[in-house]
């Protein structure tokens, strides 16, 4: 559950259209992959055990591909972002390890049991993009901190938003440890059941979120902020997305929230000014 839905295709693409050629290129190459890999576990069209060998197959291409001869074309479009950009090979095994988990586990007991699962399926993808995007100011540590804490606000909104729809294929993201202290369960969230603490477990959830995001940007120097406008459209569209979610007292165990365009333009001119200081 990282990039497979069309919303997070184009919020992603979003961030980066008026980047240079080079960049926006380099970032295509990324998502390619990052989608590539979680279509392995999310389409549906393969068996455990395949979905398995494919996930092995890609750890070995990235080992070909850091050796400079890959094989697939995903792989092969990868070969100039990674020479121009330093990329981490570490980050495209970690999106690995992290769409994997989806085939061995659909429960996580604590708020650090889903931040592991985050920091594969989201935070990688954070870790990769900045390096494209650049930064001067900020330190090396805090800049990976705030990609990671990022991906973990994104990936925080996209489970918010799809209670529903992972429970239409038996996953459920939402820490056990937070039902219980909201006065929830497990087996109520299965039957659907909206009423006493099922808001207070949501409420739980988005006070995280809002945290990642604040924590995230706290993490920057402001002198960076205009390089990393891409990551602050996504950031701006996704907590926006948030927002409607609190908003509607969180419908998300029959629909899925959208954002109109309209509303995503006006967030990304929000962007836009938070990032040049105005």
């Amino acid at each position: 559950m990282s990039v497979r839905r069309p919303e997070a295709g184009s919020n992603f693409r979003l961030g980066f259209l008026l980047l240079p050629r080079a960049k926006r290129e380099a970032l295509s190459a990324i998502y390619a992959y990052c989608r590539l890999i979680d279509d392995v576990v999310d389409s549906g069209e393969l068996s455990r055990d395949e979905a398995r060998r494919r996930l092995d197959f890609w750890r070995e291409e990235i080992e070909r591909l850091y050796a400079g001869r890959p094989g697939h074309d995903a792989a092969r479009a990868l070969l100039k972002p990674v020479s121009d950009y330093g990329l981490p090979k570490a980050e495209f095994l970690e999106m690995i390890r992290g769409c994997a988990l989806d085939l061995e586990q659909a429960r996580y007991e604590t708020a650090r049991d889903l931040e592991d699962y985050m920091r594969g399926v989201a935070s990688s993808v954070g870790l990769l993009c900045v390096r494209v995007f650049g930064w001067s100011h900020t330190p090396a540590a805090r800049m990976e901190e705030f990609a990671v804490t990022f991906g973990y606000a994104f990936q925080l909104t996209n489970i918010l938003r799809d209670v529903g729809a992972d429970l239409e294929i038996g996953r459920v993201y939402l820490p056990q440890a937070d039902l219980r202290e909201a006065g929830y369960s497990l087996e109520r969230l299965l039957r659907r059941d909206g009423g006493p603490g099922f808001q207070a477990a949501m409420e739980a959830q988005y006070r995280r979120a809002k945290t990642y995001y604040a924590r995230a940007r706290s993490l920057v120097d402001f002198r960076d902020r205009p390089r990393l406008l891409p990551a602050e459209v996504m950031a701006h569209v996704y907590e926006g997305l948030l927002e409607e979610i609190k908003s509607r007292a969180f419908p998300v165990l029959f629909e899925r929230t959208r954002l109109p365009a309209h509303r995503k333009l006006a967030l990304v001119w929000k962007a836009w000014l938070y990032c040049h200081g105005l």
